[in-house]
């Protein structure tokens, strides 16, 4: 009886530990442009930033990421995620990863890097630990 309840307790504790592939991924270092991907029940949310500012002719504040926000769905298929646009725009691939405790979403250039030298490239986006309130 005692063995069966600190297994069913260790099983539980395990389980309960495994982060999901869910949440806001961003840059991994102090970034004045780039991208926050929200991933959450199945949908996406891809933000653009940049701390630079433009301004037409008449001093109108000019949009540098027309379509961004963009929304949509999103699936995993292993570690490929993909990430389908609600405009039905192209289907973005990504790829998640775990190294060293943390977890990333890499392009298709990242995961290429990872592949062939084991290292991350600086900046990759990564998953921001939720905090508690």
């Amino acid at each position: 009886m005692i063995l069966r309840l600190v297994t069913i307790t260790l099983l539980t504790a395990l389980l309960s530990a495994c982060p999901s592939h869910e949440g806001t991924y961003s840059p991994g270092c102090i970034a004045y442009a780039g991208s926050n991907i929200t991933l959450s029940d199945g949908q996406f949310v891809w933000e653009k930033f940049t701390d630079a500012l433009v301004v037409d002719d008449d001093g109108n504040v000019v949009n540098q990421f027309p379509g961004y926000p963009m929304r949509g769905s999103y699936r995993i298929d292993g570690q490929t995620a993909y990430l389908e646009p609600d405009t039905g725009g192209p289907v973005q691939r990504m790829y998640l990863h775990r190294h060293r405790n943390s977890y990333y979403l890499l392009t298709a250039d990242e995961f290429e890097l990872w592949e062939k030298t084991g290292n991350i490239a600086d900046c990759t986006l990564q998953l921001v630990p939720e905090t508690e309130s």
